[in-house]
């Protein structure tokens, strides 16, 4: 997931599903500029209750969204994606 920079901050990679998102950390700091991971070995699921954004391009081998996901550039998932009933992909650019 795309994770807000402050300073010299770097993506991780550490797993964070604890609050519905998996696969990449997310954090809210105060700068707007973000960036995740081009290509995520793990799956990624967005849960019914959030809304988040990857910048891509990015690859991803299976996807879940249940929830909101915003997507820049483009998006290739090499497995199975999957748009739960109240789930929403928006690929943007």
């Amino acid at each position: 997931m795309a994770r807000l920079l402050k300073g010299s901050s770097t993506l991780t990679g550490a797993t964070h599903t604890a609050s519905g998102v998996s696969q990449g950390t997310v954090d809210a700091l105060n700068l707007g500029l973000s960036e995740n991971l081009k290509t995520y070995a793990g799956d990624v699921t967005i849960g019914a209750t959030k809304a988040s954004v990857i910048c891509g391009a990015v690859t991803i081998p299976n996807l879940t969204v249940n929830g909101n996901l915003a997507v820049t550039t483009s998006l290739s998932v090499t497995t199975d994606l999957d748009i739960g009933a109240s789930g929403s992909l928006n690929i943007i650019g």
